[in-house]
């Protein structure tokens, strides 16, 4: 298991790649790219997918499709496959290797630009995208698509992602209830501290309610010209959707 550490080191390490690479090739958003990196390489501890900068584990394939940003270079690895639900099979394998975790970037975004994956469409948000790419068979996994989502949202991966016009970037959480308030623990509490963090606030998405979470509430309140209670009720909500 990674340690935090690990996983921060390793999150900003894949976030420029991808951001670079979404800019030059578009299409699936960058949130995915990097939580698939995290995935498939175990947040970049994986030893031989470290070494040979196979952070999104791409597979040599026929070797003729998505070849602009991948020189031929490979390795052979084991990996486990579900082929059949629940029953997971050791196999080995050819994979791409790349001179760099931006090339192994610029591969993966080449690869999801092909016609294989022609299902995955550029408007979808990040779950639809992510069920789109697991249709197209990048992977053989029945849990890594949910995986994948949970790392956006545990890690607040959708800052990476673009806007798009005027639209604010989309919020992960899901808002149940018309008053958010200290002690409260959950996904309405994450939902608050994402839009928080949005403008501007430093604070961790971890769920709870805390004294730092009131203070940015507080000064969001504040700044805002509304009632300074600590209370996320519809009006500081309403202001937060803004």
């Amino acid at each position: 298991m990674a340690s935090a550490t690990t996983i921060s080191n390793f999150i900003n390490e894949i976030a420029p790649c991808a951001v670079e690479a979404y800019k030059k090739l578009g299409k699936v958003k960058p949130s995915i790219c990097i939580a698939m990196a995290c995935v498939e390489s175990a947040y970049g501890t994986s030893q031989i997918m470290r070494k040979n900068n196979a952070f999104w584990g791409q597979k040599v394939g026929s070797g003729k499709t998505a070849t602009k940003y991948w020189d031929g270079k490979f390795f052979v690895a084991k990996t486990k496959e579900e082929y059949t639900l629940g029953q997971h099979t050791v196999i080995k394998d050819a994979f791409r290797g790349f001179s760099s975790p931006l090339q192994g970037a610029l591969n993966y975004y080449e690869l999801l630009n092909t016609k294989l994956y022609s299902r995955v469409k550029v408007d979808a948000d990040f779950e639809t995208q992510m069920k789109q790419i697991k249709q197209c068979g990048y992977m053989t996994s029945s849990t890594e698509v949910n995986s994948v989502i949970n790392i956006i949202k545990k890690y607040n991966l959708t800052k990476y992602d673009p806007v798009i016009g005027n639209k604010k970037p989309e919020n992960p959480y899901k808002l149940t209830t018309t008053l958010i308030k200290r002690g409260m623990k959950g996904e309405n509490v994450q939902w608050l501290q994402w839009e928080l963090v949005r403008h501007g606030a430093d604070i961790k998405i971890d769920g709870d309610f805390g004294h730092k979470t009131l203070e940015a509430v507080l000064s969001f309140q504040q700044a805002n010209s509304l009632k300074v209670d600590g209370l996320a009720g519809p009006n500081t909500i309403n202001k937060l959707k803004s």
